[in-house]
């Protein structure tokens, strides 16, 4: 498949170059670099260096700027791993400091990057079709030691829990995100939302984070944990959050077992909550929740539970059950769980979401507000079709507000 059609069909002109062979690169982890790559001299400008994640938080990705031509013109390798939409390979390209923003000047490759508070790295492809955060790391390491954990900006840890199953204590893996400084900081913990249908096991193992999430609330100074329930990302025990009696059809459409599985995922959540607080990072205080799809109401659920000790809650696209497969009383349940919580919610959902209409999710939020929580609703228009669900990959939409959010949060 030439570039051309390739970015026609799936949007991999970001991924779609050509050139390197094996035998010309040396590789980390999937990722092949030129032979002969050498450490370049930091002291050449703040984005002078090696920088190493991950696009869309998956896909792993180096770029080295090397010496500078100019003072705005430098030489640099842009190198990516192997994947469904096209091999692994790196170019030697040249890129431009514009505004303090180092654009790439090969056209097949519109990339542009920019240094956030945190000195980490921030990444955009096109019309912010692609996003990646990066930090900087020794070449010289990375060349000596090169596997695939070099491309994670949080640290995977595990978490010691007072969670038995069968008779066995349970950890939790979760990827912690520290702030630029000496902690101890404030704690905001993220949740990850359900595998789809719940049908395809494989993906269970996945672990979920958003690294620009996390670099948005580095940046304002909290520490961002994203726990892993059990038996998702590594996590010990079982993954059952409302199943079907035959496990191969996915997540039950029965309220009382689909309530059930909620009522376990915000046990794990509130495990995962004490384990934290015990961390030496973190600073005793209010916990600035969060999450995603299901996560999203795990998060809700939980300051309901804990609402002197919760700051506010940041829900993306939550939902328990998709609208119309199941219980109608499902979701509205859920969210009334916000009980006596009154502190700020900023909810941000997608038009165009197949599992979750505006006009529904109206009717789940209107169960805080009658509550007394103070809710606000951004409705964003992510691009594509039916791709409202994943707003949060889409921060363009949403950074703004969320950083307004987080100043005028009283922590």
């Amino acid at each position: 498949m030439n570039c051309i059609l390739a970015a026609l069909t799936s949007a991999a002109l970001i991924f779609c170059f050509g050139g390197a062979s094996a035998q010309s690169s040396t590789f980390i982890g999937s990722v092949p670099l030129p032979k002969g790559t050498v450490a370049p001299d930091s002291t050449g400008g703040p984005f002078v260096g090696a920088w190493v994640g991950k696009w869309d938080n998956w896909r792993d990705h180096i770029l080295i700027v090397e010496r500078g031509k100019t003072a705005e013109v430098f030489d640099i390798i842009y190198a990516v791993s192997s994947a469904n939409n096209g091999r692994g390979n790196w170019l030697r390209a040249e890129a431009r400091i514009v505004d303090d923003v180092l654009i790439l000047a090969d056209e097949s490759l519109p990339v542009r990057y920019a240094i956030s508070a945190t000195g980490r790295m921030r990444g955009v492809f096109g019309d912010n079709e692609r996003i990646a955060i990066l930090e900087r790391q020794d070449i010289s390491a990375l060349l000596a030691s090169p596997n695939e954990d070099w491309f994670s900006i949080g640290n995977l840890a595990r978490l010691q829990t007072d969670l038995v199953e069968d008779g066995h204590g349970i950890e939790l893996a979760v990827r912690i995100y520290k702030p630029r400084g000496d902690g101890p900081f404030p704690l905001a913990l993220i949740h990850h939302g359900s595998t789809g249908d719940g049908k395809q096991p494989i993906w269970f193992r996945e672990v979920w984070s958003n690294d620009w999430f996390a670099d948005i609330l580095n940046e304002n100074g909290w520490i961002a944990a994203f726990p892993q329930r059990r038996g998702r990302g590594g996590s010990d025990g079982v993954y059952d959050e409302g199943f079907s009696a035959d496990r191969s059809q996915g997540y039950s459409t029965n309220a009382a077992v689909s309530i059930a599985g909620a009522d376990r995922a915000l046990g794990d959540a509130d495990a995962a909550l004490a384990a934290l607080k015990r961390h030496p990072n973190v600073q005793p205080g209010k916990t600035l929740l969060a999450g995603v799809s299901r996560g999203g109401v795990v998060a809700i659920m939980q300051a309901g539970q804990n609402p002197d000790d919760t700051v506010g809650v940041i829900n993306f696209v939550g939902g328990w059950v998709s609208e119309g497969c199941c219980d109608a009383a499902i979701n509205p349940t859920l969210f009334g769980r916000i009980g006596s919580f009154g502190g700020p919610v900023f909810s941000i959902y997608g038009e165009d979401d197949p599992f979750y209409s505006i006009a529904h999710s109206r009717l789940n939020l209107r169960e805080l507000e009658i509550r007394g929580a103070d809710n606000q609703l951004l409705i964003v228009d992510v691009p594509g079709y039916g791709k409202g669900h994943w707003a949060m990959t889409k921060p363009i939409l949403w950074e703004a507000e969320i950083a307004e959010f987080l100043s005028a949060i009283d922590r």
